[in-house]
């Protein structure tokens, strides 16, 4: 893995422009691209859930949670393909399984870290929750562990903390919608919202990379790898 320190210090240190209205739009634009794909993909997530619920009853919920951050990382890597304009199949939103253990830990962890912050004093809890919202992404994407990850999110999103928080209410609202539209509209939203928030850290985390890889520090590799963004 290539070391991205000073790319992503720079960028704590210096901050950055968050587009709002931008990554909502690009993220539909996004969506659009492969909405059959997406779609069909929640159609038949859904529809393994109902058959979970109805085999493994009481313990249905913990084991959606088991799969649901994997399940979500092959989302994320379908939009990273879709705007790499690489060839992409169905096949590849089960890709975020080949990143079960470091999501499944991080998903724990920072599920634990967010819900003590919530009982304790709410705020924290509300806090994390935000901060650490591209940590998957840098699981996935850049291979980092859980907890880097989780801190190096935190920093990232802090700089602009009230922004992501607006943009993520948004994405409730959104999401909130698509459950109101008799449930079905869900299927459109959860996939579309993903898109969004890929496109906030494709701009924001990848703008830190590609600057780093077009003024390097000295002695230092500059190669981006196809696997990221």
């Amino acid at each position: 893995m290539i070391n991205y320190d000073y790319a992503f210090q720079k960028l704590i240190d210096e901050g950055y422009e968050f587009k709002f209205n931008q990554y909502l739009k690009d993220g539909i634009a996004l969506f659009k691209k492969e909405i059959g794909s997406f779609v069909g993909f929640y159609f038949a997530l859904f529809a393994v859930y109902f058959v979970i619920g109805l085999v493994f009853g009481d313990y249905a919920g913990l084991i959606t949670n088991l799969l649901q951050p994997a399940l979500t990382a092959g989302v994320l890597l379908v939009a990273n393909d879709i705007l790499m304009n690489r060839s992409t199949t169905f096949s590849r939103f089960f890709d975020g399984f080949k990143f079960f253990l470091p999501l499944f830990l991080l998903s724990i962890i920072s599920g634990l870290l967010i819900l003590v912050g919530l009982v304790f004093l709410i705020v924290p809890g509300i806090y994390l929750a935000v901060g650490f919202s591209f940590a998957n992404m840098l699981v996935v994407f850049l291979g980092y562990d859980f907890w880097t990850a989780m801190e190096l999110s935190r920093k990232i999103i802090a700089k602009k903390w009230w922004d992501f928080l607006g943009f993520f209410l948004v994405i409730i609202l959104i999401n909130v919608g698509g459950i109101l539209a008799c449930g079905v509209g869900v299927v459109f939203t959860a996939p579309m919202t993903l898109c969004m928030t890929y496109c906030a850290f494709e701009d924001i985390v990848g703008g830190a990379i590609r600057k780093h890889a077009e003024n390097p520090p000295p002695n230092q590799e500059s190669t981006i790898s196809d696997e990221q963004i």
